[in-house]
């Protein structure tokens, strides 16, 4: 026993080496972490190879799009293989990186679906919402929207939803986009806000939290976009050519921000706290951000066809499309309706 404990000593105060070093005890506990801290470091780095990495484009950071970032920021992303990489680009030049294959995919949907209704190779596979979350809101002294007239109004730009919802709104007291108000554009919702609270704009669109931002400080909602326009403006839609050939890939999609939206609606105060940080937000306006997404928000994905056969003849008369479009060549659910029986979810 005692020659046990003196061999044990002796392995404890030092190890022999090849060329006859002896190496302390704490230089030899420096050096084992140093080798886990390498294999870690491998075996991180051969986990993230296994990942497929996929461009997904989102127009600003916004509300609407709050699945993407709980999606990311909890993992559902990787859990499915995914290494997301979230890029900030204006709708109309993410809709020509998702037709061009710059990018896999956008959370745009709205300017997909009309864009698909042009013709361009595109199709929407989920949506986020079953409305759209966009509020009008104005100067203290603008009370109504015919109080709009020749006033400066900002939107993210033509071709962007919110170009078709301002232009609905407006339709509410007979008046035009061009030819009664200045419209103006401003890509990214939180700089709409900073021109409005600057006084550069009269009026603007703005989602979540914006507007309720614009709001404490003494600025007037005129009119939810969700009263005048039935369908969502955010979910994902992609490249036909990638539905075709990757219908993988699509459904692990699907399946990470399908989980990330039963989280939203399952966790509030986390979720609260994601919007919080993303949004750089005060608790309070984040608690009320969360309780407007989750009450618009679709637990399935899938919107009703009555209202994409409605949101697809807006669009084809606004951009003068003569031919019928049926709902099969702009929306595709199967992929999705697959994630959710897999995820056993309704």
């Amino acid at each position: 026993m005692s020659g046990s404990n003196s061999v044990s000593k002796s392995v404890l105060a030092t190890i022999e080496l090849t060329q006859g070093q002896r190496l302390s005890l704490r230089a030899i506990f420096h050096r084992a972490l140093l080798m886990i801290g390498v294999i870690l470091f491998f075996a991180e780095y051969g986990a993230a190879q296994g990942l497929e990495k996929i461009r997904i484009g989102m127009p600003s950071l916004s509300l609407s799009f709050v699945a993407l970032q709980v999606a990311y920021a909890r993992g559902f992303f990787r859990e499915e293989g995914i290494d997301a990489e979230i890029i900030r680009i204006a709708t109309n030049i993410g809709i020509v990186a998702v037709t061009t294959k710059e990018i896999g995919y956008t959370t745009a949907v709205g300017a997909g679906l009309r864009s698909a209704v042009r013709g361009l190779p595109l199709k929407v596979v989920t949506y986020f919402n079953g409305r759209p979350l966009h509020v009008l809101v104005a100067k203290p002294d603008l009370k109504s929207l015919p109080d709009l007239r020749r006033k400066v109004i900002g939107f993210a730009g033509y071709g962007d939803s919110t170009e078709f919802m301002l232009r609905a709104i407006l339709r509410q007291a007979g008046m035009d986009l061009e030819e009664d108000v200045q419209a103006f554009q401003v890509s990214g919702s939180g700089q709409r806000l900073q021109a409005l609270l600057s006084g550069k704009l009269d009026a603007a669109i703005v989602p979540p939290p914006f507007n309720f931002e614009a709001e404490s400080k003494g600025f007037v909602r005129l009119m939810a976009a969700a009263d005048v326009f039935e369908t969502s403006v955010s979910g994902l839609a992609l490249h036909v050519d990638t539905l075709k050939d990757k219908p993988a890939q699509v459904k692990r999609m699907l399946r990470a921000l399908l989980k990330a939206q039963n989280f939203i609606r399952s966790n509030k105060t986390e979720s609260v706290r994601v919007i919080a940080d993303w949004l750089k937000l005060e608790p309070g306006i984040a608690l009320a951000s969360y309780e407007i997404y989750v009450k618009g928000m679709s637990l399935n994905g899938i919107v009703p066809e009555r209202v994409l056969e409605s949101d697809i003849e807006r669009a084809r008369r606004e951009q003068q499309v003569k031919e019928a479009v049926p709902v099969g060549k702009i929306v595709d659910f199967a992929m999705l309706r697959e994630a959710l029986n897999e995820l056993e979810m309704k």
